[in-house]
């Protein structure tokens, strides 16, 4: 079996470093790493004749604009809409490189699927800017650059992990505070609603699918956390917090994504809690006095259907889940 370098827990700048070392081999010591244009956007560049890419005997030969398009959700696709706009949204920088006569390449990095002829449209409407060529190195060239570069891969930021998988916990930090403040300025009442009862007993069938203890989701869930998903469910829905909402929900896609992916590492969904909890509880000095709210949005989170499965899947600790 291939092996899988989770190139989507790696952050943006981890991954434009990594895309640098691999162009370096492919194009040569003269890559320039990514840095911020005029525009914003971030590129790598690189001028003159490619040791090697697209290959050594046909090399590229010019002014070479490297970019890196980073995802942190494990099976995006270069055929989906959000990747056609992200590089819809650079035909305008392109236009100007190539006016500037510094633009004659293009190559996009990214760590989403190529699927089979999926980057024909899209690199059609790159050359139809006015290049020489345009290119998109996916996924799985990624993977065999990998396995072709022992150096590059025994560095990888992930390599030597011990934990089940890596997240980026700024977004749930930044909405917890942003919650502390909410609920401190005096937000609504608690538990209070019918429809929380009501919900109790819904969520029995959901804790057998996940292997939630019924004693952890008594003592810690309904009693502890649940007094408080009146108040976030309302600082959520808030128009003004619209901006925070949006961080939210990327966050619970991200986890959701990660938990079904390494799901088998765990035994029941008691100990993804408490791995989440430990690593957002990492940041210590953001979280200073809004740190027993790290648990509750986890909590709401899994009440709220945003993370835990609905369906029921054989794990190998015998326990019908999924994330």
């Amino acid at each position: 079996m291939r092996k899988d370098y989770r190139l989507y827990e790696l952050n943006n700048d981890e991954f434009e470093a990594l895309v640098v070392r691999i162009s370096v081999e492919w194009f040569g010591a003269g890559v320039t790493p990514f840095a911020t244009g005029r525009d914003g956007g971030r590129d790598g560049k690189f001028h003159g004749t490619a040791s090697k890419f697209p290959s050594a005997a046909a090399p590229l030969v010019g002014h070479c604009v490297l970019q890196a398009k980073h995802v942190n959700e494990p099976n995006k696709s270069c055929s989906e809409r959000d990747f056609e706009r992200l590089l819809k949204k650079e035909h305008a920088k392109v236009k100007r490189l190539i006016k500037l006569g510094i633009c004659d390449h293009y190559i996009v990095f990214t760590n989403r699927k190529l699927t089979a002829g999926a980057d024909q449209k899209l690199i059609a409407a790159l050359v139809a800017l006015g290049l020489k060529s345009g290119h998109i190195i996916g996924n799985e060239r990624l993977h065999l650059a990998l396995d072709e570069y022992r150096d590059i891969r025994r560095d990888l930021p992930n390599a030597n992990d011990s934990a089940p998988f890596r997240f980026e916990p700024d977004d749930l930090v930044e909405v917890i505070g942003a919650l502390h403040t909410f609920v401190g300025s005096g937000g609504s009442s608690g538990f209070n609603s019918a429809r929380d009862f009501t919900a109790i007993k819904i969520k029995a069938e959901k804790n057998k699918i996940n292997g939630i203890g019924h004693e952890y989701y008594e003592q810690i869930i309904v009693n502890d956390s649940m007094p408080h998903f009146s108040r976030i469910e309302e600082f959520l829905k808030n128009p003004r917090n619209e901006e925070f909402a949006a961080l939210y929900h990327d966050a619970a896609d991200e986890l959701k994504q990660k938990i079904l992916v390494n799901r088998d590492k765990f035994g029941a969904f008691d100990e993804i809690f408490a791995f989440l909890n430990q690593e957002i509880q990492k940041q210590r000095a953001a979280l200073r006095g809004r740190r027993r709210l790290v648990n509750v949005l986890l909590h709401y989170m899994y009440f709220n259907c945003d993370i835990g499965s609905k369906k029921s899947v054989s794990l190998k600790f015998g326990v019908d889940a999924n994330a």
